[in-house]
């Protein structure tokens, strides 16, 4: 798995930070100290708290400082809390990581199948024509949290496509993609609300016909062309979503 990004780095170390030296209310160290006592700069260190602000974490007061709104959870708790950059297109277990938890790989297979039509449909294929298949099941701190099913050409920008490393902790799309001479520049999803398959809640460990939240996500590369298809069905009380509207700091 790749190292996380800096900034992901450094909110972490903040959150220790917090949870050892710092109660509610109080005022953390100015941009500058944190940048000296994390040893990165200041852009990282902005772009951390701007990370943990998002989660509601902390509190920013124009001109005065940053305040400690909410002490980070307990480890052991509901994943929910992964901070989901929308300009940032990357692998889920490298963010979930990134927070000081650890994602696991219990079920994956991958196969080829014939495109169901509403793959096909978003993925610019024939219905039937052939496709990868892949079916992942996502742990976090060993609890079956999300399960994703993925379609994809057999040929991504005219380059044959092996979905293989993605069974694996090491691999993610984005990267696959990129080494065909293309590369993923937008993902867009839907939620939706569902219950659990028989398929779903066996590798989720939930009832079937259980309530659970559901994406449905195209990712596009910068040929213009969509090049994954991906359908995930969340755990709700192992992970869920938040979504931050914010107006300009």
């Amino acid at each position: 798995m790749k190292p996380p990004k800096r900034a992901a780095m450094a909110a972490q170390a903040i959150r220790e930070l917090i949870a050892a030296e710092f109660e509610l209310g109080d005022q953390l160290p100015s941009e500058a100290e944190l940048a000296r006592r994390l040893a990165v700069s200041r852009v990282t260190v902005r772009e951390a708290l701007g990370q943990l602000w998002l989660e509601g974490l902390i509190s920013r007061r124009w001109g005065v400082g940053t305040f400690v709104r909410q002490r980070p959870g307990p480890a052991a708790g509901p994943f929910t809390n992964v901070f989901v950059d929308l300009h940032d297109i990357g692998s889920l277990p490298h963010r979930i990581a990134a927070t000081g938890r650890t994602p696991s790989l219990p079920h994956a297979r991958v196969e080829q199948v014939p495109a169901p039509p509403e793959a096909a449909t978003e993925l610019g294929l024939e219905a039937g024509e052939p496709i990868w298949r892949v079916e992942r099941c996502l742990a976090i701190d060993g609890t079956p949290a999300i399960v994703l099913y993925d379609h994809v050409p057999l040929r991504v920008n005219g380059v044959p496509f092996d979905p293989g490393p993605v069974t694996g902790m090491g691999g993610d799309f984005p990267t696959l993609v990129h080494a065909t001479g293309t590369r993923i520049v937008r993902d867009e999803a839907r939620l939706e609300a569902a219950l659990a398959d028989e398929g779903v809640a066996k590798l989720l460990g939930v009832d079937v016909g259980s309530p659970i939240l559901a994406t449905r996500q195209t990712s596009h590369a910068d040929t213009g062309t969509v090049v994954l298809s991906t359908r995930c069905y969340y755990r709700q009380e192992v992970f869920s979503i938040m979504l931050v509207r914010t107006v300009p700091y």
